[in-house]
């Protein structure tokens, strides 16, 4: 089933927009709203996110287990989005909310070291004195903060494909198992102060890809999984096991949601794939807001002029970057196409 035919479109923007929800009331100064103190309304989000992502791009590397072009993929897929929302932020919104005049500005330290987000294995959040009145003061961009941990799980997919593990399934999860105990049982990921967001998402990144190595066999036994991961999930978190109570109820109720095709839902697709634009940038737009307006006005004002430019800006990320870039992902069959055209020339050459 493609894109066009499921409800996996709906989910990402859905989660998109929650993250832009919840970030709304805390970049105007006020409590985020969600489940608990483990959860706000964007961290569900995020997990979201995360489920769809390990059960999507585990099925991209099923369908072609090529290191170089399960990277390349990926790459083209979050690389020339950021790198032009980076680059909006550092030069044309950057210079127009800082205290500093132009000159001192760009010849900031801080300005040069923002540009380092385009690694992809870290963030920096603050440009040189910009949004000092905010309630959020300094920071840029604070959603990009979980690219580096979906890059890092990108990395360790592909080193257990390549040792087989995706092929023997039964390992994949086991070790997956393994990583819950640790987590939830040595480390007390549910108590810890110190959460570890890298291995706490990354159960919720793995559990989407176990789903995808396991959907032969949950085909026919949806109803029953959700209903059990949602009873079970819902006990765990009443009494006490919040996070473990999450992953437990969430990734079958995601990807059977996602794997449906549900007639309204499955046309948020229609404009393009514009959840990833929603997520980057959403925090500047809102930040950008604040900045101008204040951030005593109206909740409900604010929060529909943000939706409405961030929407604006994640369409065009799509139709003028994103999607021009994915045009150029490899395949299988065009490294065969061009395989045979070197064939040629070389036969003609000799």
């Amino acid at each position: 089933m493609n894109h066009n035919e499921n409800n996996f479109d709906f989910l990402r923007i859905a989660a998109a927009i929650m993250v832009l929800v919840s970030h709304q009331y805390a970049l105007m100064g006020r409590p985020e709203i969600g489940l608990n103190g483990r959860f706000s309304l964007g961290g569900i989000g995020v997990c979201i996110f995360f489920i769809v992502s390990g059960y999507l791009v585990t099925q991209s590397w099923l369908r072609d287990p090529n290191l170089l072009r399960f990277f390349v993929k990926r790459f083209l897929r979050i690389w020339p989005g950021l790198f032009v929302v980076t680059c909006v932020a550092a030069l044309f919104v950057g210079p127009m909310v800082s205290g500093l005049d132009v000159g001192g500005y760009f010849s900031d330290p801080e300005w040069q070291k923002y540009f380092r987000n385009l690694r992809l294995f870290s963030i920096n959040y603050n440009l040189p004195d910009v949004f000092t009145y905010n309630p959020f003061p300094r920071a840029v961009n604070g959603s990009l903060w979980t690219i580096p941990i979906e890059v890092h799980w990108y990395l360790v997919l592909a080193i257990a494909g390549l040792m087989g593990a995706l092929r023997w399934r039964w390992i994949a999860l086991c070790g997956v198992v393994g990583l819950a105990i640790y987590h939830f049982g040595i480390y007390q990921g549910d108590a810890n102060p110190v959460r570890n967001w890298s291995r706490e998402y990354g159960l919720f990144f793995l559990s989407g890809a176990l789903l995808q190595l396991f959907r032969d066999w949950w085909a026919d036994r949806q109803v029953l999984l959700m209903i059990g991961s949602l009873v079970a999930g819902t006990v765990l978190f009443m009494i006490g096991w919040h996070v473990l109570g999450v992953l437990v109820a969430m990734p079958c109720l995601i990807i059977f949601t996602g794997e449906a095709s549900t007639p309204f839902l499955r046309q948020f697709g229609r404009f393009g794939d514009i959840s990833y634009g929603v997520y980057i940038y959403a925090f500047v737009v809102q930040q950008t807001l604040v900045w101008k307006f204040g951030a005593s006005g109206s909740f409900v004002l604010h929060l529909l002029a943000t939706t409405v430019v961030t929407l604006i800006c994640a369409w065009l990320s799509w139709h003028l970057i994103e999607k021009r870039a994915l045009s150029f992902k490899p395949s299988r069959k065009r490294f065969a196409k061009e395989a045979v055209r070197m064939n040629s020339m070389d036969k003609n050459l000799a």
